[in-house]
């Protein structure tokens, strides 16, 4: 927080009114004084701020004074827009910013899982919680999930009962995030192993039989170390398509050309060349759109053997908060029609506001 003994005063600037911050000032105490709700002053703020000049959790150090809405457009968010598209703001080199800080979030998650005729939808709720940063950009999250819910069941059979289990185990997670949000690595991995060696005891005191020593055999390697672990959760759906990297630099038409692997099947990935967009302006809800549409990447080896190659397709799109640029809401659908195709759909969608 950066602290200036100037009075405040409002006056115009460039054409908009501004508050200039004083001594003790932060984001919620400026917006309880000027009876403005915080996230529409910060919204605001950040629609005509230079990229630098971004509101997050709070004031950054180096800020001075904080835009605010014409007078008259104060009392709501549909006066304060024009009712003109509004154009998505980008950073330097036309980066797409990733502004996670102060993120508190709760989202109802589904997969659908289709391997020939045979279909699975499991449901979840997920919360994700930004922790902090570091001075090279670094971010740690926590990830934390509940509610599971498989073809609108309660886990019933053994081994949804023991995967629960090693859920137990994993959650809360807390990872590393790069600045473009892509996933990188796992910071708790001593808790989660001394949360297995208790959980493992359990399991063994309760289950019997070939299925659960296989299922414990399976864990244990999974969590041999940060590496496996790794390995293991990449085929994590909410991973993979939450912290996909799309924070990146993109082109002045707002797209580029780009390769995105996913894993369709456990521990094996599948790679698509996509078109990579983002909507230059915002949508009805004042949203950022981000897309990726492309095509299954064929390695070959079906061909050599005579058979035609395998096609598939990819989608995602992303609607990301045009505050904090950080996910609202996604949608992805990806596909491999092997000899039984592989199709997987993944809806993520905020819920309600909750401390996480």
């Amino acid at each position: 927080m950066f602290y200036i003994e100037e009075a405040e005063t409002h006056s115009s600037n460039n054409g908009h009114r501004v508050y200039k911050i004083k001594k003790g000032d932060t984001l919620e105490s400026v917006a309880r004084e000027l009876n403005i709700d915080a996230r529409e002053l910060r919204r605001y703020h950040n629609i005509y701020c230079d990229i630098p000049d971004l509101i997050e959790a709070d004031f950054k150090s180096h800020l001075k004074v904080v835009i605010l809405a014409p007078e008259k457009s104060i009392s709501s968010k549909e006066e304060v827009i024009e009712k003109k598209p509004k154009k998505v703001s980008l950073g330097e080199n036309y980066r797409l910013p990733f502004l996670p800080g102060g993120t508190k979030k709760k989202y109802k998650v589904q997969y659908t899982t289709e391997v020939g005729e045979e279909v699975d939808v499991i449901e979840m709720e997920v919360k994700v919680k930004w922790l902090a940063s570091d001075n090279n950009n670094f971010h740690l999250f926590k990830i934390d999930r509940k509610s599971i819910h498989i073809n609108n069941k309660i886990p019933d059979t053994v081994m949804d009962e023991l995967a629960a289990k090693t859920a137990e185990v994993l959650y809360p997670l807390k990872i590393v995030v790069d600045e473009s949000g892509k996933w990188i690595d796992i910071y708790n991995y001593n808790d989660i192993e001394n949360r297995w060696r208790n959980k493992k005891k359990e399991i063994l005191d309760y289950y019997e039989g070939e299925v659960a020593e296989k299922y414990i055999d399976h864990a244990d390697i999974a969590l041999q170390s940060t590496a496996t672990l790794f390995t293991y959760l990449a085929s994590d759906y909410f991973l993979r398509a939450f912290f996909n990297g799309i924070h990146v630099g993109y082109t002045a038409d707002y797209s580029f050309n780009n390769q995105v692997s996913f894993p369709l099947e456990k521990g094996e990935e599948s790679t698509f060349n996509v078109e990579q967009k983002i909507d230059s302006f915002l949508d009805e809800s004042y949203l950022i759109k981000v897309e990726q549409k492309g095509e299954y990447v064929d390695s070959g080896a079906e061909s050599n053997f005579g058979f035609d190659p395998w096609k598939g397709n990819y989608n995602a799109t992303y609607f990301l908060d045009s505050d904090s640029y950080c996910i609202e809401k996604i949608n992805m659908q990806c596909s491999v029609d092997y000899d039984d195709p592989v199709r997987v759909g993944i809806t993520i969608e905020t819920l309600k506001k909750e401390e996480v």
